[in-house]
């Protein structure tokens, strides 16, 4: 059977897609590119904040448009949206023919065989208790990439999320079976791992083990290869001295953090249940600086929380003024149900959300432009993602995080391979990305 995939949301949704793929591949079905080609559409839902919700239904809408032309035989949902809403999805959606949760998913081959059969499926449980989301993979990123997913679940119980209520409690995975996945990507040509987690500096807390994220980066770090090893998603009140050290002692690690701060208002901060003050962000970016050398930062940063007043809206513009990130992605405030943001009085308007919104990254587009402005002149290992013209190549530095930061545009009169290394010298820029041109053929 030809099926077609639609993966939304985070890349750790990504990973639960390749995986799916990985399953149904090996009993004997074709993944295929086009939707429209396919005779079952599996979509693994995002339902984290109101927008991918809406994102996630109008693609089962399309989808169940495509059923109704005759084009598509079954449709299937899968992921936060379908662990969220279960059967009743299912029954307001008569689109699908399964909703199968985040806990079920690898037991996609069975749920495909029961709606090809007739029955209308619903495999929704309570999330796992311990790791289980991992399998052989079919890589959907561009040539030399892939995400390597370390936990899954939280246990921050931030006060406006509701991962914690999708996805469960903190389950991480045991460093062997990381390590052994890692050396798998490595010998087959990826060059860039982006290790993921919903906040990686509280991997193997809930292990017995005693595996953490320092020995984690030592044991990668052993793996022999040309290769990247980026950490994404780490939460301010994780950084520690041994996670410093592990990155400095690691010549695989590219000294890039996403530290997401979401706020710098002390009694924002408070309320969100981020465990930590002001004062402690400050001290938290000046250690960074002071001992990771060349560090790049990115950080998210939410506007709109329940009693946000105006001063404390400046307060969060002065910090990322005065702080200086690399990158910073920003987020209005929803009210997710379930949440304890969602119960508090003062809720902020739409209009004043969307105003500050815009005017957050107003100032972040300052301070990127002016960091990559300073980059103009240096030399760069790039790792070339693709081809876009006869002599363009689009491709990232260390300093580019995949899918959420700028690009690299190369320049160059030979050809040049997708996932490989390229040593660039930074020209120009355009917008929030980098121009440049290739100097030799081959370079870490």
């Amino acid at each position: 059977m030809n099926i077609g995939f639609i993966s939304l949301g985070c890349a750790k949704n990504r990973v639960d897609t390749e995986i799916m793929m990985g399953i149904l591949k090996k009993d004997g079905h074709k993944i295929v590119a086009d939707p429209g080609k396919a005779d079952l559409v599996i979509i693994n839902t995002c339902g984290f904040i109101q927008e991918a919700k809406e994102e996630a239904i109008n693609n089962i809408i399309d989808m169940g448009k495509l059923k109704q032309s005759d084009q598509l035989r079954y449709l299937i949902a899968t992921g936060c949206l379908a662990q969220r809403f279960g059967q009743d999805l299912l029954h307001e959606m008569p689109e699908l023919d399964g909703v199968v949760g985040i806990s079920s998913f690898t037991g996609i081959n069975l749920a495909l065989n029961k709606v090809i059969s007739g029955e209308k499926v619903c495999m929704v449980s309570p999330p796992a208790e311990i790791y289980f989301e991992q399998g052989p993979r079919v890589l959907t990123t561009p040539p030399g990439l892939a995400y390597l997913k370390i936990a899954e679940g939280c246990n921050n119980r931030c006060s406006y999320c509701a991962i914690p209520g999708i996805r469960g409690a903190l389950r991480s995975r045991p460093v062997i079976d990381i390590e052994k996945e890692a050396r798998y990507l490595v010998a087959s040509g990826i060059r860039e791992l982006v290790i993921i987690a919903q906040d990686l500096g509280d991997y193997g807390t809930d292990l017995s083990t005693g595996d953490n994220l320092p020995e984690l980066i030592n044991r990668l770090n052993l793996i022999e290869g040309d290769f990247w090893i980026r950490l994404m998603y780490v939460h301010p009140i994780r950084i520690d001295d041994r996670i410093i050290q592990a990155i400095n002692n690691s010549d695989k690690v590219v000294p890039y953090i996403d530290l997401p701060i979401q706020h710098a208002n002390s009694k924002i901060l408070k309320s969100m249940n981020r465990k930590h003050d002001k004062d402690y962000l400050w001290s938290v970016l000046e250690k960074l600086r002071r001992n990771i050398k060349d560090l790049v930062l990115r950080t998210t940063a939410m506007v709109g929380y329940p009693g946000e007043t105006e001063q404390e809206f400046e307060e969060l513009a002065d910090f990322v003024q005065q702080a200086q990130f690399d990158w910073l992605g920003a987020f209005k405030y929803v009210a997710e149900e379930g949440t304890a943001a969602a119960r508090l009085e003062n809720q902020v308007s739409d209009s004043i959300k969307k105003d500050r919104y815009q005017h957050l990254l107003k100032v972040q587009a300052a301070i990127t432009r002016k960091k990559n402005i300073s980059r103009i002149g240096t030399e760069q290992s790039i790792l070339i993602s693709s081809r876009a013209d006869k002599n363009l190549y689009l491709g990232r530095g260390y300093f580019q995080a995949p899918e959420v930061d700028g690009i690299t545009l190369i320049k160059s009169a030979h050809t040049l391979k997708p996932g490989e290394f390229y040593k660039v010298k930074l020209s120009a820029l355009r917008r929030c990305d980098m121009i440049g041109e290739v100097i030799n053929e081959y370079s870490q």
